[in-house]
């Protein structure tokens, strides 16, 4: 995964450079292997600047902030096709035929056969990277265009270009996004083809502009008016004027703008964190509020959501006209057609009753809130009004979500009580919270959940799909592709026998829209850090409600769910200096184990978690099949490259491997169970006299205390760390504390090893808890 970004003013803009350095930096999570940047005078002239690197790094060294222009293509990469040098960084410009300058986000599948291609028609191919290939491949079907029909004009021009771009796209192979310029004329083009692109049209201090970007942030970060924009289109702008093209034959037309339901502070960092992921973990007690809101009825509710129901209609017109004031731009249009909606005789009859509950100076509540304030900040006097419309979109969602929460749950026990089998497919955090949802849902709930991830699914479960079988999908993106052929799979297969039901938590994405049933809404929010945290707890506490839902009363559902919240928020204010103290010990360890006594998903996450933003070596086992092969790892053992250490040695004579064996790290996760306490007393007590150090996580127990802490008489140096989370004595409740504390944990290891790496002066190392090398992830929520 890449990043491409695009933006073009009307003039020339003296601040481009910084324009250009904010945007390529709200893309470093994509990518950090190259940076690079391209900046048009509008002249003619280009100056690319490029080199390997990460944004903040590149755009110190090549001082992209000084530079100046009337418009900017940029991009930094993630490598797939083509080494980690100067010469495969993006943008390329190239001249072999026509000038023209690019960069992409994304694979071509065939890049090699189009540098063959390429070659054999005479292009001179500079690197090995699929963007190149992208570039010249469209410079090449340009060309042949205007072979056959020389331009004269901009128009004859414009109208070639889309003929060249077309005809590229049918040369290549795979999923991307891409930006291209000529820089002796004007705009630029994008291109959306498999992979996330946006687009937005604002106005600064320095004139108008459009903007594309593969991050909604980058985007948000300078309007919130955007360009609608599907998969299989281009774009093609200047910086007002616009045109979306299909990809694949001549159809074009112009959409108008749509105004996003998120500003840039919505997913900004706040001042109080320095990490997107420490900001993220640190909300996921407050993230359970719109699980509450939705999934729940409340007292407060039930007098003006019953008035809603009799006028149901009405009610659905007036949503829809305050949807449509998302299309309204001009401030004092906006105020007019506000005022058109107020007026309505049932919001005027009902704004005492929705505001009469409201605490002094009350926000708003639905996932509208944003456009709802900037609204009252127009309008102050509506404020009770648009508190009114305010409870109407919170009744059409919850409306939808609860009758779905209970057909879900009605069908799961349906499909057991004929003998089927329920399935939860997903992949890396959402399997693991699959894996934690089946214990619920068996614990409380007493249905079989079979989990799998779709490489699973596939090979054992697909072609033996039984008529009274049900299939969940899990993905926080709702864009996840393993998941997603798994869903097409089953349609091809079974056609529309076997119900699809997705948990997602992007619910304009594919997996909702087109291939499930219906769906029901995580409701996280949107997610920076590479590394989900507040999506794998949501996606839990989702699974939990559900099995609750299943079989008790709904306020007796609502209050677990109330009581995971507390425990979380306990939970983070109590273990914050235990976490430093073991992650101290824990962040320069090559390799180390989490072991979960029954709680397999939990071990699984955490080691997840370790291996995305540390880089250490880390497996989650369930705690007693550790002892089944794996426990080989305890004592001596060559965890360290012994080539290195050999080397190393040199001429100092015979090398003394002895003096590089250490103990090794075991962190255990116990809830209050009594079984799984017996259980995880037994095994620290095997493997610590094994070789083994032992981090425990649990609710406080004396047993527990004294199997870590007793030292064993024939192991050195035994570290032995009891991790105590506030107690509870609810099995369910420790779910919420143990991935509060993995999280908690992989966080602290990661700035403490990035702190070190850095100040060793180690190149590329990597470490990162947002933007870690390797792994990547898009927002698609909006």
């Amino acid at each position: 995964m890449c990043g491409v970004v695009g933006i073009v003013y009307g003039t020339h803009n003296p601040a481009l450079g910084k324009e250009a350095t904010a945007l390529l930096r709200r893309l470093e999570y994509r990518g950090y292997d190259s940076t690079g940047a391209a900046f048009f005078d509008g002249d003619g002239g280009v100056d690319l600047k490029k080199k390997v690197g990460s944004p903040t790094k590149v755009a110190e060294e090549l001082r992209l902030e000084e530079d100046t222009g009337q418009r900017f293509v940029g991009q930094v990469r993630w490598a797939t096709y083509g080494a980690v040098t100067d010469e495969n960084a993006q943008p390329h410009e190239m001249s072999c035929r026509h000038h023209l300058v690019g960069a992409h986000n994304g694979n071509l599948s065939n890049t090699d056969q189009l540098k063959e291609f390429l070659h054999a028609q005479g292009h001179q191919v500079l690197s090995d990277n699929d963007g190149e290939m992208l570039v010249h491949t469209i410079e090449h079907c340009y060309d042949e265009v205007v072979a056959a029909q020389p331009v004269t004009n901009e128009e004859e021009h414009r109208r070639a270009t889309l003929a060249g771009i077309r005809a590229a796209c049918q040369r290549m192979e795979g999923s991307f996004a891409a930006c291209v310029s000529f820089p002796e004329r004007p705009g630029i083009y994008a291109l959306k083809a498999g992979s996330s692109l946006y687009a937005g049209l604002g106005k600064d201090t320095h004139g108008e502009f459009i903007v594309v970007s593969s991050d909604l942030t980058s985007v948000l970060s300078k309007t919130r008016f955007l360009i609608p924009l599907e998969e299989g289109e281009g774009l093609y702008f200047t910086e007002s004027d616009y045109f979306v093209f299909s990809l694949n034959e001549e159809l074009q037309h112009r959409p108008g703008l749509r105004r996003s339901r998120f500003n840039v502070a919505d997913i900004g960092l706040a001042p109080e964190y320095r990490y997107f992921m420490e900001q993220e973990i640190h909300s996921s007690d407050e993230n359970l509020n719109r699980l509450l809101q939705y999934y729940f009825p409340t007292a407060e509710e039930e007098s003006l959501f019953a008035a809603f129901e009799a006028r149901e209609s009405q009610c659905k017109e007036l949503i829809d006209g305050f949807l449509r004031l998302y299309e309204v731009f001009e401030a004092s249009q906006l105020q007019q057609q506000l005022d058109q909606l107020v007026d309505s005789p049932f919001i005027q009859q009902r704004k005492a009753e929705a505001t009469a509950t409201l605490a002094p100076n009350a926000g708003f509540v639905s996932e509208e809130d944003s456009f709802l304030s900037e609204l009252a900040g127009l309008r102050a006097e509506h404020a009770p009004a648009l508190h009114l419309i305010d409870q109407l979109l919170v009744w059409k969602k919850k409306r939808r979500v609860t009758a779905h929460r209970e057909q879900l749950t009605q069908r799961m026990q349906r499909c057991q009580e004929a003998g089927g089998r329920i399935y939860a497919v997903g992949s890396g955090t959402s399997y693991h919270a699959i894996l934690v949802g089946s214990g619920l849902f068996n614990q409380i709930a007493g249905l079989s959940v079979i989990p799998a991830n779709p490489g699973m699914f596939r090979s054992c479960f697909l072609r033996s799909l039984g008529r009274h079988d049900l299939v969940l999908g899990v993905s926080q993106s709702g864009e996840t592709k393993d998941l997603l052929d798994i869903f097409q799979e089953i349609r091809d297969q079974h056609g529309a026998d076997i119900p699809l039901i997705s948990l997602v938590n992007n619910e304009l994405s594919t997996i909702p829209r087109e291939k499930s049933d219906f769906y029901l809404p995580v409701l996280c929010g949107p997610e920076i850090a590479v590394a989900a945290t507040k999506s794998f707890t949501n996606q839990v506490a989702l699974f939990h409600l559900l099995a609750c839902a299943a079989v008790m009363p709904l306020d007796q559902a609502r209050q677990r769910l109330e009581q995971a919240k507390q425990v979380i928020a306990e939970t983070l204010e109590a273990v914050a200096s235990d976490v430093q103290e073991i992650a101290d010990q824990l962040y320069l360890k090559a390799s180390m184990h989490i072991l979960g006594t029954s709680h397999l998903g939990l071990a699984k996450e955490g080691a997840l978690k370790v291996r995305e933003v540390v880089l250490n070596h880390c497996e989650g086992y369930d705690a007693a099949e550790f002892k089944h092969g794996p426990n080989t790892i305890l004592g001596k053992n060559t965890i360290y490259s012994l080539k290195e250490l050999e080397e190393a040695a040199g001429a100092r004579g015979p090398f003394d491997l002895e003096q590089y064996f250490t103990n090794y790290p075991l962190v255990f996760l116990c809830g209050p169970v009594e079984r799984d306490l017996k259980i995880t007393i037994s095994q620290i007590h095997t493997h610590k006299i094994r070789g083994a150090d032992i981090f425990l996580i649990a609710q406080d127990h004396e047993g527990l205390r004294r199997a870590v802490e007793g030292v064993p008489a024939n192991v050195k140096n035994y570290t032995g760390s009891f991790l105590r989370v506030p107690s509870t004595q609810d099995p369910d409740l420790f779910v919420y504390q143990a991935t509060t504390v993995l999280q908690l944990l992989a966080l602290k290891m990661s700035i403490a090893k990035m702190k070190l790496l850095n100040r060793r002066q180690i190149e590329q190392h990597g470490v990162h808890p947002d933007v870690p090398k390797n792994v990547s992830k898009s927002i698609t929520v909006d």
